[in-house]
């Protein structure tokens, strides 16, 4: 009896290895197609404040009619749709893949070495406004949900190509997963890094955030007379150092979560374009509240009249886990401490910032396999210190088996220093890497 089930089990290995295998040779034909796509997506603007997708969907729904392949698009706002291809399994189980089409601004377009929205494909890269964050990943799903068309899935796979992340999600996944629209028992969320050789990786989380501002009040009055008036600008620098200060709180990281930490904090000091300050920076990532970045700086309306109102905004960063309440508690001590009359502090903490998935949870073994089957390197798991959709479909996605919410799995083709940045580009090597990944998973998860 044990031998014949041994022979069954050799005999499913076998067929499996060899869907894999035609799977990685089919991708390797299509790594010119996954550029294009890359490049073409790019060409269609896709940039915030408007953040329109149409051009983007339009492109996505026209390539997968023309293969047959089932798509129907989701719109909640005008100009800003969303598109999902479906692929049809066998066991009635369904992956979710989960990818933005909206980008964050140009920023001053004479700094970039090729056009931003040009797509163009040079030294190994495809550069543009989005390569990286994420129409690079987009490509690369958009090439997988081909290939298991094609070859045949295990599971149904999902692909959501979706708006408005990089405002919070409000027509995007957000939205999708409020609706309860999305579908699925776990998530791989493309927004992520991963592909690169030598600094392979699978994102089992990432942080999240306490949203926070000061706002002075303070007099107007002719700026030859400043006396006469009450600086609000003034009052703002008064008290910037003192948040400033919360940096210094050393933060309660959860015990499963440690080992973890450690990882990716090892992992990301592999990168040896870090300056001394760099380094010393990534080994407090985790710790430390990440700033506080102030990001937005208002007040004055005219050289010659004092501010009577300023405000500011501060990015702050917590490793998920955290109690975000004694973070907030913290932020309030310290600008309470630098009593400055006319300044109050707008800070808002929500129950839980981030998410993570255990190592031992059974998907993040599946991708880890995966990972370590297409590129040959066993990937460490790491968190992200930037947020993704993964928050609001962890939130509303709930199964009997993951009642606190499904599985979120971080990996894709985006270069991490690459994110928001002028001359943004994206590996033609990783698109491809990234595309197998995504269509091998299915294979592996259990």
């Amino acid at each position: 009896m044990l031998k014949l089930y041994l022979v069954h089990h050799a005999i499913i290995e076998g067929v499996l290895e060899m869907s894999i295998e035609e799977i990685l040779l089919k991708i390797e034909g299509l790594s010119e197609e996954v550029v294009e796509i890359c490049s073409q997506l790019i060409q269609r603007p896709s940039d915030h404040p408007e953040g329109r997708t149409d051009g983007c969907v339009e492109y996505i729904k026209d390539y997968f009619d023309g293969l047959g392949i089932d798509n129907q698009v989701y719109q909640r706002d005008e100009g800003k749709p969303n598109i999902v291809v479906r692929v049809k399994g066998a066991s009635g189980r369904k992956i979710l893949w989960v990818g933005h089409n909206d980008v964050v601004p140009v920023g001053e377009p004479d700094s970039w070495k090729y056009p931003p929205f040009s797509g163009t494909v040079a030294d190994g890269k495809v550069w543009g406004r989005g390569a990286s964050d994420m129409k690079g990943s987009n490509a690369s799903a958009i090439i997988a949900a081909r290939v298991l068309s094609e070859v045949g899935c295990p599971h149904d796979v999902d692909f959501w190509f979706t708006s408005d992340e990089e405002v919070g999600g409000g027509a995007g996944a957000r939205w999708l997963a409020d609706e309860q629209i999305f579908e699925g028992e776990v998530a791989i969320i493309g927004d992520a890094s991963g592909c690169d050789p030598g600094m392979v990786n699978v994102g089992v989380g990432h942080k999240g955030g306490i949203g926070s501002r000061l706002v002075a009040e303070g007099k107007t009055a002719h700026g030859s007379t400043p006396y006469l008036g009450d600086n609000a600008i003034d009052k703002l620098l008064k008290v910037i150092p003192y948040v400033k200060r919360l940096s210094e709180f050393r933060l309660d990281i959860p015990t499963d979560l440690e080992p973890i930490v450690e990882s990716t904090t090892e992992h990301m000091l592999k990168d040896d374009t870090l300056d001394d300050e760099q380094r010393k920076a990534v080994e407090r990532l985790f710790y430390y509240p990440s700033g506080p970045s102030l990001n937005i700086f208002n007040g004055g309306v005219k050289g010659n009249v004092v501010p009577d109102r300023a405000m500011c905004r501060f990015d702050i960063r917590l490793t998920p886990g955290v109690d975000a309440a004694k973070v907030k508690e913290r932020l309030e001590e310290l600008v309470a401490e630098a009593n400055v009359p006319g300044v109050t502090l707008m800070a808002r903490a929500a129950p839980r910032v981030g998410y993570y998935e255990k190592a031992d949870e059974p998907s993040v073994i599946s991708l880890v396999k995966t990972v370590e089957r297409v590129t040959g390197e066993k990937p460490p798991l790491t968190l992200l210190p930037w947020g993704t959709d993964a928050t609001s479909i962890k939130r509303n996605l709930k199964t009997e088996r993951h009642p606190d919410g499904i599985p979120n799995l971080l990996f894709g083709p985006m270069l991490r220093d690459q994110l928001h940045q002028s001359n943004e580009y994206v590996t033609t090597g990783n698109l491809v890497t990234a595309a197998k990944v995504y269509s091998v998973f299915p294979f592996y998860y259990e």
